[in-house]
């Protein structure tokens, strides 16, 4: 009798999983195309997916890999049945195209969203698209505003770009002649210096601190390498966070138990602490400047734009004299740049120099910083022949390093052959088109009506920022920092020719890619 009981239970027990492993297994949608092998395991495409990322150090080009192994520009990426369906697109017209023109069919996804909600929980990026976010965005939106980038942040930009020369002068002289050296932290480090200041108006000193080691001299136990020690802790951990959930198949049980730990917990108490610090210092110093003006019997709100010191003035300005309708912040007389800088500056920001932007779009293109984006689908709709059906997650892809797929252009939305009809030299189909697997700058060049040689953004597809009103919010501030310091960097430097080892296009990718070497080999000029 126990033997039956016994017998009964097992297979109840069995039958039970049978069927939950049954019910888990990928049901795909209609006419996508797919692996078939992929509806018969729980998990679908997600263990091969992530399997070929861990061999290649890059997950995003493994996802892509599904459309080149199916031979289609639109496949599905089959999980469990309980997960949100999930299509991938791999074809740079349309990508572009659902960015930039089909915001009301398609919106960021919760795929992104959720990555980011761990850290940065009331970000932009951490948000669906809702009348506060775009309450949040508008009263941002000024700080990346051409003028604003121009007189407050390309200051501070230039004073980087100095002191990466710097640094990187010093670096030379220890190298030796001829002898390349590894400048992988350098740009991290300078980009860091440069977007601290810019947008919190206090400076870290990475750069400085660097120099400081190089030369020998003390700076253990300093605020500089406090603050420094403080915000490399909470980039490298919030990026670990991020990444942990990008690697993960259930990124919301993976955080639960990361939120556990006491680095989680320091990292949400350092970040919090030092802006808040920071912080208090801008409302301060708007108080006093407040009270300045006041005395002096100016206008309220006049000419306070030219007392922004960084994007936390500006914001809070702005919020506070909405607010209360008093007051302005004044000029902080130690960042005013000397009259050569302020001159030389302007040179770099107003120079026509048609090679430099296409350097700097084709090192955007291959470098595809962000190789892969996300939008859900809030209607039915189509692409290139495929219904979506709403609520389906859409991954889109951002790198433009392979051929395009051969698509018949009457599968294309209206919106996008509307495009293609302006690109007069012919987008994929023309000279831009050609060997996108090589840097090769003068895709991005054409001639004007006089001959004259001139940049041409719309040569080809410009994704690596997405684009939309929920692309990178930071692109505009993002290529006025490569214009500065590529052209500082190439008036001061001759960069010699490096090995082929130290120059491939080879990168690594998190949430972010980054080239697998950072070498320069340096002559100063």
């Amino acid at each position: 009798m126990a033997y039956n009981v016994y017998l009964i239970v097992g297979a109840s027990i069995a039958l039970s999983l049978g069927y939950a492993f049954w019910r888990l297994l990928p049901v795909p949608l209609p006419g996508l195309p797919h692996f078939p092998e992929s509806t018969k395991r729980m998990f679908g495409d997600g263990p091969t997916v992530k399997g070929m990322g861990q061999r290649t150090r890059e997950p995003s080009a493994a996802v892509f890999a599904l459309c080149r192994n199916l031979g289609s520009p639109v496949v599905q990426f089959l999980l469990t049945s309980i997960t949100t369906p999930s299509i991938v697109i791999d074809d740079p017209r349309e990508v572009e195209d659902i960015l930039l023109r089909r915001n009301k069919e398609f919106d960021r996804s919760e795929l992104t969203t959720h990555l980011f909600s761990q850290i940065l929980p009331h970000s932009t990026l951490a948000q669906l698209t809702t009348p506060a976010l775009k309450a949040q965005k508008r009263l941002w939106s000024d700080v990346m505003h051409p003028d604003f980038l121009r007189r407050v942040v390309a200051p501070n930009l230039q004073t980087a770009a100095r002191e990466l020369v710097e640094l990187w002068t010093l670096k030379a002289e220890r190298a030796g002649a001829g002898q390349s050296f590894d400048v992988s932290e350098d740009f991290q480090s300078t980009a860091l210096d440069a977007i601290w200041v810019a947008v919190l108006g206090s400076k870290i000193g990475v750069l400085r601190l660097e120099m400081a080691r190089l030369r020998g001299q003390e700076m253990d136990g300093s605020e500089t390498a406090r603050l420094v020690e403080v915000v490399r802790f909470a980039v490298e951990k919030g990026s670990s966070i991020i990444n942990a959930g990008v690697g993960s198949l259930w990124p919301a049980l993976t955080y639960f138990f990361m939120s556990l730990t006491p680095s989680y917990r320091r990292f949400k108490r350092i970040g919090h602490d030092e802006v808040q610090k920071i912080m208090t210092r801008a409302c301060d110093r708007f108080h006093r400047l407040s009270e300045a003006s006041s005395s002096g019997g100016r206008e309220e709100g006049e000419g306070d734009s030219e007392h922004d010191t960084c994007a936390m003035d500006f914001v809070l300005r702005r919020e506070i004299m909405t607010a209360k309708k008093e007051g302005k912040p004044a000029p902080d007389p130690t960042r005013d740049p000397a009259m050569l800088d302020e001159l030389w500056l302007i040179a770099i920001l107003e120079a026509d120099i048609p090679i430099l932007d296409a350097t700097i779009e084709e090192t955007a293109r291959c470098s595809a910083t962000a190789a892969i984006t996300t939008r859900r689908a809030l209607v039915d709709t189509e692409v290139l022949g495929h219904r979506i059906p709403a609520g389906t997650n859409v991954l889109l892809n951002l790198r433009i390093r392979d051929e395009p797929f051969e698509v018949d252009e009457s599968c294309r939305s209206a919106t996008s052959q509307t495009a293609q009809s302006k690109r007069t030299r012919g987008g994929f189909d023309g000279p831009s088109g050609r060997e996108l697997d090589r840097f090769e700058p003068r895709r991005w060049l054409a001639q004007d009506n006089k001959g004259n040689e001139v940049f041409d953004a719309y040569s080809l597809p410009a994704l690596t920022f997405g684009g939309g009103f929920r692309g990178c919010f930071g692109k505009r501030l993002a290529m006025l920092e490569i214009r500065i310091i590529i052209a500082t960097l190439m008036l001061n430097f001759e960069f010699l020719p490096l090995p082929a080892e130290l120059s491939s296009l080879g990168a690594e990718e998190t949430v972010f890619r980054k080239p697998l070497t950072v070498h320069v080999n340096l002559k100063p000029l």
